[in-house]
């Protein structure tokens, strides 16, 4: 090979490269046969490659179930809840509206079960045309009656809530104290001596329950036994509906505190009541100091 840089030739003689490195041999003892023609296709690959689909399938179904959790839990609206369990069922919809998913918040109370507290906090109630957001009642489905089929709670505390009406009635309260700001009220409660203050201070066996920060349309306290059932503390706070009655039945309290806090009206008037307290109340003593002034509740 001849190189040439200007007027100087440089001669370099024919370069040789090994064609193996010594020492180095590229066959490895451990040969792997492999076929000189590969063939894809026929009905048996189509069969087997089916089979792989379908058994992915199946592993892929089977986890998706077995991690699945498809419990209501507290407090979940739409959904009834027999405390003191926390797994809840779902509520068929409304006659009125079947076409809708029920947005119900229904407590239902075992028959002499037990709750330290159930405190209801920051809750908005309402939809069109509702005629009840509010319930305490007896399950009359199952016929539940008699003299002890009552919720029993040694305190109620209402504060910061709302409803255009409320109306309660067949109660026995040890002293009711009830300072509210109404759009006119009607309050015949009964004064008897005799009715026994009740205390519920035995948390053995109880439980607690908190439904905090919910938009449905109504709750239900509901009483599922002939035996009632006992709550030690009945704590509502930040309780507004923007339709519908608050309808409280058969309680007996130690005690039930409604504050200045607290406001019904529906704009009828103060000479139209939209707080009426029932002569089924009977209580040994009553602090009324509710004032009576124009309030729409919306």
């Amino acid at each position: 090979m001849k190189i040439r840089f200007g007027p100087k030739v440089i001669t370099l003689n024919s370069i040789r490269f090994p064609r193996t490195i010594p020492g180095f041999r590229p066959i490895s003892p451990f040969r792997i046969p492999l076929p000189k023609i590969i063939r894809i296709g026929g009905s048996k690959a189509a069969f087997l490659s089916l089979g792989f689909v379908l058994a992915g399938f199946g592993l892929t179904m089977f986890l998706v179930v077995a991690t699945d959790n498809t419990e209501i839990l507290w407090p979940t609206p739409g959904a009834e809840y027999e405390l003191p369990s926390v797994i809840g069922q779902a509520l068929e919809p409304d006659p009125e509206t079947p076409m809708e998913l029920s947005q119900t918040l229904r407590i239902g109370l075992k028959d002499k079960s037990r709750l330290d507290k159930l405190t209801l906090k920051n809750i908005s109630l309402g939809k069109a045309d509702l005629t009840n957001s509010f319930q305490v009642m007896r399950n009359a489905t199952t016929g539940v009656t008699g003299s002890a089929a009552y919720l029993w709670i040694g305190e109620v505390v209402i504060k910061n809530s709302s409803a255009p009406t409320l109306a309660w009635d067949n109660m026995d309260v040890g002293s009711m104290t009830l300072g509210a700001r109404v759009d006119g009220h009607t309050q015949e409660i009964q004064v008897d001596p005799t009715v026994a203050e009740v205390i519920i201070d035995s948390d053995r066996g109880s439980g607690s329950y908190i439904s905090q920060d919910a938009v449905v349309d109504r709750i239900v306290l509901q009483i599922n036994g002939n035996n009632g059932a006992s709550i030690g503390v009945l704590e509502i706070d930040n309780v507004d509906a923007s339709v519908g009655a608050w309808d409280w039945d058969y309680i007996k309290a130690g005690s039930i505190v409604m504050d200045n806090t607290n406001e019904f009206g529906n704009a009828t008037g103060i000479n139209s009541a939209s707080a009426t307290f029932g002569d089924g109340i009977s209580s040994r003593s009553v602090t009324d100091t509710m004032v009576d002034t124009p309030i729409s509740v919306r």
